[in-house]
């Protein structure tokens, strides 16, 4: 039950005590918050009048000031987990001094001391509440919990302001309302204690002091920034406004409830109402406002509400009166009372998110600077200008309170005026940005290894990557990695091969002084050893002879390569492979295209026609058309062309994207991506024809989602999710092609922040970069509304309905494997329990011919339990190396971890970073051994071994070519064991570079 509760919350493991211990002093802060102010007010407007609360307010904004720089100024001289103690100590220390005086002595100028220490000590408060949470949660902790505590504030609040009518009743006096702030803040200080001690808060004292010195700036850049200026100039009006509805508000309540006790008891249940209805507002209405009216509605409705209020007081106030002994009183009462919920509210729970929507489109460098500077100092100017103006007023003997109204709503009129320029200069600012980002790049759409790694594994495939330069002298690898394994295995193939053509890399390796001393003397060693050899000690067979042709400087002969392609042996091809890259011989390149079709070869070919460029373009594009039914080797060339971002090259992939295999329109998609592409005006119209098909792929998979959520299957929502979010990321790298990738990052980067903030910034940044005939498509396909929704909308361009989840299931295993992939129809046969129809029971007849291992293991496990004599008939057609694999399963000879789906589902968890989908090409190639076989295992280039314990894999591994003792002892205790080899994670990493990061750093953490 706890549990599910933190996870409702959006609290994941490892933060429950963190997240807890700060929504209980939020809430208790919250408490502390209006407890004092029902306090101070009620007890201020039953001794003073309402001009002298306009005094008060200047007062209370001087001292404001002055509190929060003296706070200021000590964050950067302590260390802040006890300045925020220190901070709350004050605030309760105070608080606790001010009852007192209350108790001893209730004069006017006590009243007056605890009125205008409501706003200061509330912000002290605030500072540091937030300060701690800002310093506790990561910033994506942060965007997803700080609405949560925020909440946990509300809700003390709440508590205080409906408790206090409920004391009153009791006999319980108003100026102890105090001694509740006091206990609650005391509480709060406590927490702060413990959560200083229980959690490690960041320390950036050093960022609170580069704020303090940008200060200056941020206000030149009010004076020079028109944006800026105007954003200054609304938040200040909403601050006047405020103060003004609020002056308003406390003077009729004041002559609506003389006694201060009835003054409580109404601004308790009137704030406690108050409270809950920003909440309410703040969960229900701001995302549907801003969604469906903008951004502009949300910084206008404020100031539009309070202005006709406002009016509509001044009319009634003006007709019938608006003072208490008048018929129109009451009406005029409720109607500023009306005025103070909807500004308090909606400043709350619209003005201030929509705040955040705004801060967004300023530089990341200022954006902190200016938002500490809105929020201070000119709030603390606002407040302070609007006191004076109130008390200048207040001065004036013909000035009534109806006057006050008349002021106030021309503040709001002119409010409403800069609500509607903010937001003009804000879609200004939007495509500033725009025009001036070219910030992206394609790594930043594509993930990347950001690092070397040196295990032996990993150092043998950088060998192989870099033999070919090591041969022709170049060897500047060996000035970038210098770790042991990579220098070791140098050496090691040096002396195994005789090859004396890496003697210049020996060499080098001699005298790289951050070398293990060990290998620079086996270097040494060997490299004269290599250079002694004559022709007298060199056997003279062909392969010896080839080895000497390649080191030599001279060019071989056409017919000397042709003779070592024609050889047998794997060995002797690839020598003539790496003389051709070696002596750059062009006329020979396509010699060098067939080996891509050779295993064995595949790898020194692929560097051989790296080395070559844009020369060997044409014959790529020619061995590419050649080969269009092997998609390993067209992949293989979209990479080796991608390494030239020349133009022929670019034309050469963007035409790529409308290839019938989905494997290679994402290849080459990311490779234009990474090479910072951008599409030719005249080919605008066709891509936008190609996004709109991508975006109605997307729309049937949420369609699918529907149907499934209907069905509440979570095992079939998991794969489709994982579709899904493949489209996404295609969808946005074509986006990222055809607008500026900057722009689309960013917009990407608000999307999967997933706030209301973010995806409306994002939703207004798609308005002005995306083209006009996507936008409608587009918008509701990104939007964060319900998937019921989004189909509905999506459906007026690509007509359609909700399937059926019998009918889905099919649909999802005869779909276009170009549009759905093979992991999901895996997982929608294992879902089903029967076969309902006929043409189902075809359906996955048709999947025993598929070349699909796990489709025909789970087409046989499903016949096995709902119809075997169907698999019988039908597999009488199977040629017979896939019948005896299959017929065990139908008798359920072969368990659930020896099949296709269990492996999978094993490298999942090895994996947990790469999708089932890009995981099935190893687990195919992943052996279930139920017992070690007496002589061991014998792989050539090593293994992986795992070991699994009651279903699980344990958490030891062995990788490389351990002898049989070590294996027994290793394999001790298992159910069973799990073996891959290395030479299959080798082709995978050359087939799918840009996948294979995740395992290769697996290996790199347990290869010891």
């Amino acid at each position: 039950m706890r549990d599910r509760l933190f996870k409702l919350l959006g609290i994941e493991s490892g933060e429950e005590s963190m997240v807890s211990m700060l929504l209980a002093q939020s809430v208790f802060l919250g408490i502390f918050f209006g407890a004092f102010d029902i306090s101070a007010h009620s007890l201020f407007l039953s001794i003073f009048d309402e001009k002298m609360m306009a005094k008060g307010y200047v007062v209370s904004g001087l001292a404001g000031i002055i509190l929060t720089s003296v706070y200021t100024g000590l964050q950067t001289r302590m260390r802040f987990r006890n300045f925020a103690i220190l901070n709350l100590a004050f605030v309760t220390s105070f608080t606790i001094l001010l009852w007192i005086l209350l108790l001893l002595n209730p004069a006017k100028w006590v009243i007056f001391l605890v009125f205008i220490m409501l706003g200061p000590l509330n912000i002290l408060a605030m500072l540091g509440f937030w300060g701690t949470a800002g310093r506790l949660f990561t910033l994506r902790q942060g965007k997803r919990l700080f609405g949560l505590v925020d909440a946990g504030m509300v809700a003390g609040i709440i508590i205080s302001c409906y408790a206090i009518p409920v004391l009153l009743t009791f006999s319980f006096e108003a100026h102890n309302i105090l001694i509740i702030s006091a206990a609650a803040v005391m509480i709060g200080t406590v927490l702060q204690i413990i959560i200083g001690k229980r959690f490690r808060l960041a320390a950036n004292t050093e960022e609170v002091r580069e704020t303090v010195k940008k200060k200056s700036p941020v206000l030149a850049l009010v004076r020079s920034d028109s944006y800026i200026r105007v954003m200054a100039i609304f938040i200040a009006l909403s601050v006047m406004t405020a103060f003004f509805v609020q002056y308003s508000f406390m003077a009729v309540t004041r002559e609506q409830y003389p006694s201060e006790a009835d003054m409580a008891r109404f601004l308790g249940l009137f704030t406690g109402s108050m409270m809950i209805f920003t909440l309410l507002i703040k969960l229900l209405v701001f995302s549907y406002l801003i969604r469906n009216y903008g951004l502009k509605t949300c910084l206008a409705i404020t100031s539009v509400l309070v202005a006709a209020f406002t009016l509509i007081a001044i009319l009634l106030g003006m007709l019938m009166g608006f003072t208490p002994a008048t018929s129109g009183f009451m009406l005029f009462f409720m109607l500023l009372a009306l005025s103070r919920l909807f500004s308090k509210s909606l400043k709350d729970s619209i003005e201030s998110p929509s705040f955040k929507v705004i801060y967004q489109t300023i530089d990341e460098k200022i954006r902190y600077g200016i938002q500490s500077a809105m929020d201070g100092t000119v709030n603390e100017i606002a407040a302070l200008s609007s006191g004076l103006i109130l008390a200048g007023l207040g001065i004036l003997s013909f000035i009534k309170l109806i006057h006050f109204s008349w002021v106030l709503f021309v503040i709001a009129i002119i409010w409403i005026f800069f609500a509607i320029r903010l937001y003009t200069e804000y879609r200004k600012s939007i495509r500033r940005a725009l025009e001036s980002g070219g910030e992206g790049t394609g790594s930043d759409l594509m993930p990347a290894k950001d690092r070397a790694l040196k295990s032996r594994f990993s150092s043998e495939l950088a060998f192989a990557g870099n033999y070919l330069n090591l041969i022709s002298g170049d060897l500047s690898c060996l000035e970038t990695r210098t770790d042991s394994n990579f220098l070791k295995k140098i050496v090691d193939h040096s002396e195994s091969r005789k090859d004396i053509s890496l003697i210049p890399s020996l060499n080098r390796i001699a005298s790289i002084s951050d070398a293990d001393e060990e290998i620079r003397h086996r270097s040494v060693q060997i490299a004269d050893e290599l250079s002694r050899m004559t022709g007298d000690t060199i056997p003279d067979d062909k392969l010896s002879s080839a080895k000497r042709i390649l080191a030599d400087s001279r060019q071989p002969q056409t017919t000397q390569i042709l003779r070592l392609l024609r050889d047998n042996t794997l060995e002797s091809r690839e020598l003539a492979v790496l003389m051709i890259g070696k002596f750059r011989l062009k006329d020979m390149l396509p010699e060098v295209c067939d080996c891509l079709n050779v295993k064995g070869l595949e790898v020194q070919a692929a560097n051989v026609l790296r080395c070559f460029g844009n020369d060997a373009r044409e014959e790529l594009s020619r061995f590419y058309m050649s080969s269009s039914g092997n998609s390993a080797v067209s992949k293989t060339i979209l990479h080796i062309l991608g390494k030239d971002c020349s133009e022929e090259n670019h034309d050469f992939l963007f035409s790529r994207l409308w290839s019938n295999s989905r494997l290679l329109r994402e290849t080459a998609l990311d490779i234009l991506v990474d090479c910072n592409y951008r599409i030719k005006e005249d080919e605008t119209d066709r891509f936008h024809q190609l996004i709109s098909d991508v975006i109605g792929i997307i729309t049937w998979n949420i369609s699918a989602r529907v149907s499934i959520t209907r069905s509440n299957n979570p095992a079939l929502a998991e794969p489709l999710d994982m579709e899904t979010a493949r489209w996404n990321s295609f969808l946005f790298k074509m986006l990222s092609i055809a607008y500026d990738s900057g722009s689309i990052r960013k917009i990407r980067e608000n999307l999967e922040s997933g706030t209301v903030e973010s995806v409306n910034f994002a939703l207004e940044m798609i308005d002005i970069v995306v083209d006009e005939a996507l936008k409608p498509k587009l918008v509701p396909l990104i939007d964060v509304i319900p998937d019921e929704d989004k189909v509905k909308a999506l459906y007026q361009f690509y007509p359609g309905e909700v399937p059926e989840y019998k009918k889905l299931i099919e649909d999802i295993i005869n779909r276009d494997y170009n549009l759905t992939g093979i992991w999901i129809r895996a997982c929608a046969i294992r879902s089903l329990t029967e076969i309902k129809s006929e043409t189902l029971g075809e359906s996955l007849i048709a999947l025993l011919f598929s070349p699909e291992k796990i489709l025909q293991e789970e087409a046989v496990r499903l016949f096995a339990r709902c119809d075997r004599e169907v698999y019988r008939s039908a597999s009488e057609r199977l040629p017979a190396a896939v019948k005896n694999r299959l017929d065990p399963l139908i008798y359920g000879e072969i368990p659930d971890g020896a099949m296709m789906f269990g492996k999978t589902m094993f490298f999942s968890e090895v994996f947990p970073g790469s999708s089932p989908e890009d995981l099935l090409l190893p687990a195919g190639q992943l052996e279930w051994i139920r017992e070690m076989p007496s002589e061991g295992f014998d792989v050539p280039g090593g293994f992986v071994l795992w070991k699994i314990v009651t279903g699980k894999p344990s958490k030891d591994v062995m990788i490389g070519s351990p002898g049989k003792k070590k294996i027994e002892t290793f394999s001790k205790g298992s159910d069973f064991l799990y073996l891959l080899p290395l030479n299959t994670i080798k082709d995978y990493n050359f087939r799918f570079p840009e996948k294979s990061g995740e395992i290769l750093e697996y290996i790199e953490i347990n290869e010891s």
